[in-house]
């Protein structure tokens, strides 16, 4: 259950620093388009630390993720070995020519 919670806090924090991205952006480019610089330095006081929590509670939340969504490794089934034959005896005192 706790994985299926960071997956959804993960999600949830992703789509708020997106969405507070989009409106960074946005506002800032209307306060341009505006000729107000007070409208674009506002923009950025107001969402930007918002986004930022979001962004870096996303990442936090993805490393965990990380370390939670590891598969266990499972036993690997005992491999049949080879059967080793017995050495074979060397001849002795063989004769030489």
């Amino acid at each position: 259950m706790p994985i299926r919670l960071l997956q959804l806090l993960f999600r949830l924090s992703v789509l708020a620093f997106l969405v507070g991205g989009v409106l960074i952006v946005l506002g800032q480019a209307a306060g341009i388009a505006l000729g107000d610089a007070a409208w674009v330095s506002a923009v950025e006081e107001h969402a930007g630390p918002p986004t930022c929590i979001a962004a870096s509670a996303s990442g936090l939340i993805a490393f965990l993720l990380s370390y939670a969504n590891k598969p266990q490794p499972a036993e690997a089934p005992a491999e049949p070995q080879p059967a080793v034959e017995p050495a074979k005896p060397q001849p002795t005192g063989a004769a030489e020519n």
